[in-house]
């Protein structure tokens, strides 16, 4: 794969992490795809809309992939997922127990969740992760541009009010 083929997805990527912020939840997008540069699956963080902690940017594509993430592992096909944003250790397990054997994001998420570089520095999952390809923070623009989506759900009040609607009883 070219890295411009990389660029590309990762705008994809970035392109649902936009939908996610103006869906008012946190702007993470991913997109899935095959040996063959398809598009697998798409998906984007959906917590507060769908009022789902595990709706994850990764978790919600890896689960648009449905069957074709099942008939990789067992074909041993080779998938790759690109993110916005690097994966928090749910995703990282996710992404592992999903057989992708590539992972490439835009911006390391050292002040949050981040966890793909925490979990794989454990080694508790060496051979796992031997078998996964990475590639982080690969575009300075495209870096920035996932930081000023970061900056834009910090400084929206309407993130803090759904937050409340979703915790807070009526």
């Amino acid at each position: 794969m070219t890295i411009n083929k990389d660029r590309y997805f990762l705008e994809l990527a970035l392109e649902e992490a936009e939908k996610a912020l103006n869906e008012n939840t946190y702007p993470v997008g991913a997109v899935i795809v095959d040996e063959n540069h398809t598009i697998i699956a798409k998906g984007r963080n959906r917590v507060h809309p769908q009022q789902d902690a595990t709706a994850h940017a990764e978790i919600d594509a890896i689960r648009n992939a449905g069957e074709a993430i099942f008939k990789a592992k067992i074909n041993r096909e080779k998938f790759t997922i690109y993110t916005s944003l690097e994966p928090c250790p749910m995703c990282t397990g996710g992404i592992l127990f999903a057989n992708i054997k590539k992972v490439v994001w835009v911006l390391n998420d050292d002040l949050g969740f981040g966890g793909y570089k925490k979990i794989e520095d454990t080694r508790i999952f060496d051979k796992k992760f031997n078998e996964i390809e990475l590639i982080e923070e690969p575009y300075e623009d495209l870096k920035q541009k996932q930081m000023e989506l970061m900056s834009k759900w910090s400084t929206n009040p309407n993130h803090v009010i759904n937050l409340r609607k979703a915790v807070i009883p009526k």
